[in-house]
């Protein structure tokens, strides 16, 4: 992979990977020097450049997981650059294989589309989605790209949700703060004053009666900590058979919007998804 960075003020390039958090060790080496051009020109690190100048650093490209069989599953792409893709979950999905799951996930997809694009990259989830949601999950093709996109960087990315919740919210707008842990020996989550510290950030679009259609957005967000926080609230989602009432529903949580800055060509990424069929035939049948 090569990562090219536009240079915004005259300093040694040592300085400039500094200050970008690029460690040396994940670069490629030529006769035990990493790799790193500008303008087309091999350059060391104590060599310095100028503004607008672009350095170009090649770094070691990762090999896919031989553990994740690939497969063919129709994966739907909005967005790719060199760095990431943005691509649509559907409800039901698995993300990553496990013991009870090792095909027919989003995993296996990403494998099959890594391989027919010569994609050199493990899978990196930078957004995940619960198993019964759908939308737009953001995948790092490289460890380093990820690292980039998370909480201890800047350009960590907010995730936007659309959610139908039962009952009326209180506060039509308002941030949950809650801290959440996981139930010993459950797959559930619970509050807990011992828990990870989360914020789930909400506005109430429209409310049907004993329903409610509710915008929602996240960073960082925590497996569960939607379906948690709004059942805490007594305003479980809809078709949400852990946190709510058992139902035959599908579970009524898509994300739909993913909006940050790119962490390596600084342009603005914006991807927006349309309502799943099954989130919209429910809100017309209201």
């Amino acid at each position: 992979m090569e990562l090219i960075y536009r240079v915004k003020k005259p300093e040694t390039i040592h300085r400039f990977m500094q200050e970008n958090n690029i460690p040396a060790k994940i670069l490629e080496l030529d006769n035990n020097k990493p790799v790193i051009q500008v303008n087309g020109k091999s350059k060391a690190r104590k060599d310095t450049v100028k503004k607008n100048e672009k350095i170009h650093f090649f770094i070691k490209d990762e090999t896919r997981d031989a553990s994740v069989k690939a497969e063919d599953l129709n994966l739907s792409v909005l967005y790719e650059d060199p760095y990431m893709l943005i691509v649509s979950k559907p409800e039901g999905m698995q993300m990553m294989i496990s013991k009870a799951h090792k095909t027919g996930t989003l995993a296996n997809a990403l494998n099959f589309y890594y391989e027919q694009n010569d994609i050199r990259s493990k899978i990196h989830f930078v957004t995940k989605l619960d198993r019964e949601a759908s939308g737009l999950i953001v995948v790092a093709k490289h460890r380093f790209v990820k690292f980039l996109l998370s909480d201890q960087n800047s350009s960590a990315i907010t995730t936007y949700l659309k959610a139908i919740v039962k009952g009326k919210l209180d506060l039509k707008e308002s941030c949950i703060p809650l801290p959440i842990t996981r139930v010993e020996g459950s797959v559930k989550r619970e509050i807990s004053e011992e828990g990870l510290e989360c914020a789930t950030n909400y506005r109430v679009i429209k409310e049907y009666g004993d329903f409610s259609l509710v915008d929602i957005w996240v960073t960082n967000k925590l497996a569960h900590q939607i379906r948690v926080h709004f059942s805490f609230f007594f305003c479980p989602i809809v078709g949400d058979d852990l946190y709510g009432e058992a139902t035959d529903k599908k579970l009524m949580l898509y994300c739909y919007k993913m909006d940050f800055d790119h962490p390596i060509t600084e342009e603005h990424v914006h991807v927006e998804l349309i309502e799943p069929d099954y989130f919209k035939a429910y809100l017309q049948g209201k």
